[in-house]
């Protein structure tokens, strides 16, 4: 297993300390980790952060990126995407598809309980059924260049994602689709991260190590709730042997919680 972190994380750290993102990059590349996760758009309209990172001897591990499959025709944002990642060696891109009504997902949450009242609901939404086109559409694209598709549980409730049952249905309905394991967002909607595991562990292609503080604040891994170490030992078990991935948004002092999360993960894969 190796370790990355959302590249947001190094753009905070240098808002809230000042330091220039190179030192920032160094320190990162310093505390073992090897790669970094980063938003489409912001990429696209930063090409210069390419040689910051390779300057860095940093990689990408995953190419990230919100769409509006909901409601509109993506396959141009896409290609764009799936042409992007193998542009820059990344051989995962992560879809957030796009999201229900309020309305909507407060009734897929009263169904989310059942897997079979929850797939005759998304099987007759007509939202889901386009999010699962484009997903499938990013698949298809994305098999042709060489890169794997993944969702994950987002800790938004109007995601038909942020419950595992709904992404088992994603996952069941869109034919070559994978699942990025987000170790902290199922306690956002008082599901069990370790059953969720049970339930996916079949399709994970990549994984995001986030811990919750108090009132799911985030802190550096290891310091929360999260059973993360014992996931990660899960993750072994199974032969996962890809990218975690640091993820603490909006933590106070980001470059102490990059290098206190890379301490802990690093010393759990080592056991």
């Amino acid at each position: 297993m190796r370790l990355s972190v959302f590249y947001d994380h190094i753009l905070q750290a240098e808002s809230q300390s000042g330091n220039p993102i190179e030192e920032l990059l160094s320190g990162v590349k310093a505390a073992g980790i090897e790669a970094v996760e980063i938003r489409l758009e912001y990429l696209l309209e930063h090409e210069e952060t390419l040689e910051f990172l390779k300057r860095a001897g940093l990689g990408l591990s995953c190419i990230y990126e919100f769409y509006d499959m909901d409601s509109k025709d993506e396959i141009e944002k896409i290609h764009k995407h799936i042409e992007t990642a193998a542009r820059v060696h990344a051989d995962k891109v992560l879809v957030v598809p796009g999201f229900l009504s309020k309305e909507e997902a407060e009734e897929m949450w009263e169904l989310s309980r059942s897997y079979e009242r929850l797939e005759d609901y998304f099987n007759k939404n007509t939202k889901v059924q386009l999010m699962a086109k484009g997903l499938q559409d990013c698949v298809r694209i994305g098999q042709e260049a060489g890169i794997t598709v993944t969702v994950e549980d987002f800790d938004d409730i109007k995601s038909p994602l942020s419950c595992m049952k709904g992404i088992l249905w994603f996952l069941e309905n869109v034919q070559g689709l994978r699942y990025t394991l987000d170790m902290g967002n199922f306690i956002y909607h008082g599901e069990d991260v370790l059953e969720a595991w049970e339930l996916l562990k079949g399709k994970v292609s990549h994984v995001h190590c986030k811990d919750r503080g108090e009132n799911f604040s985030s802190v550096a891994a290891g310091e929360g709730s999260i059973p993360i170490a014992l996931l990660v030992e899960k993750l072994k078990a199974a032969g996962y042997d890809e990218y975690l991935a640091i993820e603490h948004f909006d933590a106070p002092q980001q470059e102490k919680c990059m290098k206190r999360s890379a301490e802990f993960l690093l010393n759990v894969i080592k056991k």
